[in-house]
């Protein structure tokens, strides 16, 4: 997962916590919490299904707990920015309102915190009230976030919010958004007053206060509706975020569908409106990009595209003995270890596989950090052991070991010059692939190492009990640092571990031996 990829996820983990909190205190279908609010912004169908077909959604995979650990951690976090408050209960939704509504008329007023607010068929819960510094009897409203942006997304929210507590008749003066600084970087305790940015951002909600009541109407409407709106698939069907119903909205679509053209989802958008669903009956005069072209070219024929002249080149520049290398990483919203930024990827574990030659059998060296102290410097050492001093250093997706290499020779300067030669013996395994100098039409589009590798080998990721690097990730969280782990438990998750971070490496193999065998010259080496 790439550092872009950690802020959507960041962002997933913001709407999946606020839904998942709205559905543990909130049982009427009928009222419009903000989380509903923005499944409405997102797709009326979605909002819908929500109210009125919750058990057709697809459950939350199974890092919903820890979502909701992240959510709780950094909200308790965020209250210490604002101290001397209360916190109301969430166990029962009418009394939330009440203790709400009774704190809000203190004539001592403190912060609240989980203040919650119902006005007619709108109700809220805010993540912070806090009395106004400059207009007495009138609050700010302050939303926490893991992220480490302000997004639209968040603006909607707040904005709903602050429509929802002044029709309820509260006071409200400013809003603010707090979320994470990723620049934050914990030495000691962490201190929430630099851990957390805040922004003030009550001028930012004009517009979207100004469509509240639009909005707040039609969203009502569409949740009265006797049947569920006919909404067609469309970008909305990912943004924000991946929406839960995206499998059965899309499950229309035929095999090597036009939706999947590189870089192309509006082109195959477009098509879809043209009654096209297939790669394969795009017309010939509809204008497509080179690698479209070659998209399109293998759903007609079944067969895949081969540029062995860039191929050769590519593989020339490969230098024996080889490394295949592939890490894995923990990445937390609050910093587990002093050095660390919010979010900051911090390798535990690695797998190697060394070829000394096209026809050796290659060496495997695997390294997993077993302690609950931070990982860097052991994962440093062994690396350095394992990794020769000549050779070219093969990665997929090398910018993410880059990025780490480099992150690790910043944080400990005896390994820095180690940590820049190794970075300038990297090469990239997907530059084939990503490139569309190699293309099997069972990529679907996708230059990823799931999909390469079983449409170059027949061999998947199926059936591993760990299977991707997010379950990776917190399955190693949760065995290693959580409390109370049986024994047995962990060992498991750490041999799962092992096979899935080898395969990684055992993929990259595979993958070039199948692509040497392409090349007619056999002496490109």
């Amino acid at each position: 997962m790439d550092d872009e990829g950690f802020e959507v996820q960041s962002l997933i983990n913001d709407l999946v916590y606020d839904a998942g909190r709205d559905k543990k205190l909130v049982r009427d279908p009928k009222i419009l919490t903000k989380s509903k609010f923005l499944n409405g912004i997102q797709c009326p169908k979605l909002l819908w299904t929500r109210c009125n077909a919750p058990e057709t959604i697809p459950a939350p995979s199974n890092r919903l707990q820890q979502v909701f650990d992240i959510g709780h951690r950094v909200g308790e976090l965020a209250t210490t920015r604002f101290p001397g408050g209360q916190r109301i209960s969430e166990d029962n939704f009418q009394k939330n309102i009440e203790d709400t509504r009774t704190l809000l008329s203190s004539q001592d007023p403190k912060p609240i915190y989980e203040a919650g607010v119902k006005a007619g068929r709108l109700y809220s819960r805010a993540d912070i009230l806090v009395p106004s510094v400059t207009l007495r009897g009138m609050w700010d409203v302050v939303e926490v976030k893991c992220s480490t942006s302000v997004k639209e997304v968040y603006l909607q929210d707040i904005a709903f919010q602050r429509y929802c507590y002044e029709q309820a008749g509260i006071s409200v003066d400013r809003c603010y958004l707090m979320h994470i600084n990723n620049q934050y970087v914990r030495q000691g305790d962490i201190e929430a007053g630099a851990f957390f940015t805040l922004v003030d951002v009550t001028e930012e909600l004009v517009p979207f206060i100004a469509r509240m009541p639009g909005w707040i109407d039609g969203f009502l409407k569409i949740i009265d509706m006797p049947v569920c709106p006919h909404i067609g698939i469309r970008e909305h069907c990912g943004k924000p975020y991946e929406c839960p119903m995206k499998p059965g909205c899309w499950a229309f679509l035929p095999e090597a569908h036009v939706v999947e053209l590189t870089r192309g989802k509006s082109k195959g958008f477009d098509l879809i409106d043209q009654g096209i669903l297939r790669l394969a009956e795009i017309p010939d005069d509809y204008k497509l990009t080179d690698n479209q072209t070659i998209q399109r070219y293998g759903a007609l024929t079944g067969q895949p595209y081969v540029d062995q002249g860039a191929l050769g080149n590519f593989l020339k520049g490969l230098k024996y003995p080889l490394w295949y290398m592939d890490f894995e990483t923990i990445f937390e919203a609050i910093p587990r270890f002093n050095g660390i930024r919010p979010y900051q990827q911090v390798p535990f574990q690695f797998s190697v596989h060394r070829q000394s030659s096209p026809e050796a059998v290659p060496e495997h060296f695997e390294f997993l950090h077993q302690a609950s102290d931070d990982p860097r410097l052991y994962f440093l050492h062994a690396l350095k052991l394992c990794l020769g001093l000549d050779g070219t250093i093969l990665a997929y997706n090398m910018s993410f070991e880059k990025a780490r290499l480099k992150e690790l020779g910043d944080a400990f300067p005896e390994y820095a010059d180690w940590c820049r030669e190794i970075n300038m013996r990297m090469d990239d395994l997907i530059i084939p692939f990503r490139s569309f100098i190699y293309y099997h039409p069972a990529q679907h589009g996708s230059a990823s190492l799931k999909k390469v590798l079983p449409a170059l080998t027949g061999k998947s990721y199926v059936g591993m009990a760990i299977a991707d690097g997010g379950q990776a990730t917190g399955e190693y969280v949760r065995v290693t640092y959580g409390a109370g782990i049986d024994p047995t438990d962990r060992a498991r998750v750490y041999a799962d571990l092992e096979a899935y971070c080898g395969l990684d490496t055992a993929a990259m193999v595979d993958i070039l031996s199948k692509l040497m065998g392409m090349i007619e010259d056999k002496g490109v080496f």
